[in-house]
């Protein structure tokens, strides 16, 4: 190799390896997140019973429960992961639970890969966790 392109190499390599862990997620960022932030549906029910349905719905999607985080009476956060595979890198999922006076629960999905180049990854969990919850309340 010539002597004059050593440099470069070094700085690219640098430059490459910090895009790569900034473009990653962590649970920390999820939860930093603003909780208003994902894809929302809401539930007619009471939080304890929608709050139980989500936890289920989530574990049903094949995520781990990484952490629980009990906001205020009515609001609730979980933050769950898909772990890494032949094909993926895993990914972070973050799910609020917020109940309201008028026995209606909203649920929020927030999805991250944990690598952002990772094009493997599922993405969007958010219809199956909705639909989990669906099939648990009835």
């Amino acid at each position: 190799m010539r002597p004059f392109l050593q440099p470069f190499l070094c700085v690219s390599l640098l430059l490459a390896s910090g895009l790569l862990i900034y473009a990653c997620a962590t649970t920390g960022g999820m939860r930093q997140e603003a909780l208003d932030s994902g894809v929302v549906r809401e539930f007619a029910g009471d939080f304890p019973t929608v709050l139980k349905a989500a936890r289920a719905a989530v574990t049903n999607a094949g995520l781990a429960v990484d952490s629980y985080e009990q906001v205020n009476d009515s609001t609730a956060v979980l933050v769950a992961k898909k772990g890494t595979s032949a094909w993926s890198w895993g990914e972070l999922v973050r799910v609020v639970v917020q109940g309201s006076s008028n026995n209606k629960v909203s649920v929020r999905v927030l999805s991250h890969r944990k690598l952002a180049t990772n094009i493997t990854a599922k993405g969007d969990y958010s219809d199956t966790i909705f639909s989990n919850i669906d099939l648990a309340l009835k």
